[in-house]
């Protein structure tokens, strides 16, 4: 009689322990968070059930990066209730406090260190955009326009009335070097912006620089040297108001 009153509760409670598990299926959709073994820290999602099998199982990609298969009675999904002690429960709420009051601190100095860099560059910009020459150490010269030319192929020339910046078939007159000097240092240019069509230059028409002619000196005859001698016999004689 005792063997049959424990083969009818085990009966009664694998029933229950199915039904429990069906129940839990029918709510279980892939995607689902969940935690295994109830151990809240052992956290996965849910792929999908996995088929022919019993007791029924799911596979499981781990936080860890691994994949498994799990009995469906072996977890719980996230957003149920997680069992904790009082003792274990007070623990967890003062580190989730710490860990929010260090983050709000680290949140308050990433924008501090934000806005310094933002006025920082905000001075920069202001700096660049009033600047004539962002580069007052290096002066524009002759030597740094034709190497800054012929890293982009073309070459330059000295023109009567200025430089001609030259590329293949095309070229263009500058009256300064350092007009050449910001087209081609820029961080990016067109070549239609260096040549438009409008400003180029024929290249048989290109003349060649004028020699600068030394100016002629005024053609100053010496006054002649009269000494005393000569002045005083023209008083004498009368010729020295001549």
């Amino acid at each position: 009689m005792n063997d049959l009153n424990l083969s009818v509760d085990r009966t009664t409670a694998n029933r229950q322990v199915s039904e429990a598990t069906i129940s839990k299926e029918v709510n279980l959709t892939p995607g689902d968070r969940v935690y295994l073994y109830d151990d809240p820290t052992y956290t996965g999602t849910l792929i999908r059930p996995i088929e022919k099998t019993y007791p029924a199982r799911w596979a499981v990609e781990l936080d860890s990066g691994h994949y498994e298969a799990v009995k469906v009675s072996d977890f719980s999904l996230v957003t149920e209730e997680i069992p904790f002690t009082d003792n274990e429960s007070e623990a967890r709420i003062k580190q989730l406090e710490e860990e929010i009051i260090a983050l709000r601190r680290e949140n308050l100095e990433l924008k501090q260190k934000n806005q310094k860099l933002e006025e920082e560059l905000k001075e920069a910009k202001q700096t660049i955009r009033y600047a004539k020459n962002i580069s007052p150490l290096m002066r524009i010269s002759l030597k740094r326009v034709l190497r800054l030319a012929a890293d982009a192929c073309m070459d330059v020339k000295r023109t009567a009335g200025g430089w001609i910046l030259k590329m293949g078939n095309k070229a263009r007159k500058f009256r300064r070097l350092a007009d050449i000097w910001d087209l081609l240092s820029q961080d990016d240019w067109q070549l239609s912006e260096i040549f438009p069509e409008d400003k180029l230059v024929p290249i048989n028409k290109i003349l060649p620089p004028r020699r600068r002619q030394r100016p002629t000196p005024p053609n100053i005859q010496p006054t002649p040297f009269i000494s005393r001698n000569i002045v005083r016999s023209w008083k004498e004689i009368g010729l020295a108001g001549c």
